[in-house]
């Protein structure tokens, strides 16, 4: 059993799936052969042109391991023909029937495929096969009828399955892979979500106002509130803070939360002075609307986009400004909470991705000490160079 499961994980589920078909059918030589009644008069040498094909369609596929659209469309339609065929040389009726119910099979086994012309040709192609064999072989109208009906439904009812199935698996994975970037209690973008959009963000700002500001707020005495009333009640003040701090955004602006009290709002502002008021308004747009208050920090800068060597990647753009913004949160908690303190820093000389990335890979690569990884990592709280009270 562990061979056999070792060596079918060496093939795509379509090549399996074709492995499994032709493989059933490899035996059929030999039971000609023990019992020839089974075939029509000079059925014998059709039967072995069949064979050959299928045993050349097992071998290819064997060997290939991942069978592409174009090889597997061409061994489904000789796989179509030679099913066809086959139903047709059998001298008994019933069986050729239960042989021709095997072309609802390479249909079905192309639904796995994304191709959707690959699907509908093969579809038309099981059909018409059928079709013409049931002409051929029934001996009444009425029988026809009835069992080209039986027939369409064996075919497409599977295909439709098949489909069904991989796009609802598709629309799961797609939802699946939004909500890993949203995060579950507030419905804002988590860390993840951020940093998927980071090169983009940089350059909106970069082509806006040519400055990128960042606020970072920590909700204070936030660990009070758990202690003393309990978690959920935490997270019913996370999630009135989240719907003050996001009816506040200005519009184009990233809202995520960051931590476990720590909020992060990317936005594009002019200057220190105009990232200063709106960090205020998000200050007492909390106060107002929730039993807590919040400690800000806030860092803005030019951002220049260079070709050069010397120029940032995203995650050093992304650390440096976080770090500054941190140590700004901490200064406005050393000064009594409930505070904003807002700085601005000499320009950034950023280097945006190549068209050819997409903006992930420099947040998400293996970073240095000091850098993006190291400072998502970790609270910040754990700055060793800054430590904040217990109690913030």
């Amino acid at each position: 059993m562990k061979f056999v499961e070792k060596a079918f994980r060496r093939y795509d589920a379509r090549s399996t799936a074709t492995l499994i078909s032709t493989g059933g059918v490899l035996p059929l030589p030999v039971i000609a052969v023990l019992a020839p009644q089974t075939l029509r008069d000079g059925g014998l040498v059709p039967l072995l042109v069949i064979w050959s094909f299928i045993a050349t369609a097992f071998l290819i596929t064997a060997f290939r391991e991942r069978l592409s659209d174009g090889e597997f469309a061409v061994l489904g339609t000789f796989g179509i023909i030679g099913i066809c065929g086959t139903s047709l040389i059998l001298a008994n009726p019933r069986p050729g029937i239960a042989v021709l119910a095997l072309v609802a099979v390479i249909p079905a086994i192309a639904a796995m495929s994304p191709s959707m012309p690959l699907v509908i040709s093969l579809l038309a192609l099981a059909v018409t096969g059928s079709t013409t064999v049931l002409a051929l072989t029934t001996v009444s109208v009425p029988a026809f009828m009835i069992s080209i009906g039986s027939m369409l439904g064996l075919i497409t009812v599977p295909v439709f399955l098949v489909v069904a199935l991989r796009r609802s698996l598709e629309a799961t994975l797609h939802r699946q892979a939004r909500l890993n970037g949203i995060d579950p209690l507030t419905g804002l973008f988590n860390r993840r979500g951020f940093l998927a959009r980071v090169a983009q963000l940089l350059a909106a700002a970069r082509v806006s106002t040519g400055w990128v500001g960042i606020l970072l707020m920590d909700i204070d005495h936030f660990k009070r509130i758990n202690d003393r009333h309990g978690h959920l009640a935490g997270d019913g003040v996370l999630l009135s803070v989240a719907a003050a701090i996001r009816e506040t955004a200005p519009a184009g602006s990233v809202v995520s939360r960051f931590g476990g009290e720590e909020f992060l709002v990317f936005c594009v502002a002019r200057d220190e002075e105009e990232l200063h008021t709106l960090a205020e308004q998000f200050r007492v747009a909390v106060a107002e609307a929730n039993p807590v208050t919040l400690s800000i920090g806030g860092v803005c800068a030019p951002l220049v986009t260079s070709t050069r060597a010397n120029a940032l990647a995203t995650d050093t753009v992304v650390s440096r400004l976080l770090d500054r913004a941190d140590r700004c949160v901490y200064r406005a908690k050393e000064s009594g909470r409930d505070r904003v303190d807002v700085v601005s820093m000499d320009p950034i000389v950023w280097r945006k991705p190549s068209d050819k990335s997409d903006g992930l890979e420099p947040v998400m690569r293996s970073t240095p000490p000091d850098s993006l990884y190291q400072l998502f990592s970790r609270r910040p709280a754990d700055f060793a160079d800054y430590p904040r009270t217990p109690d913030d």
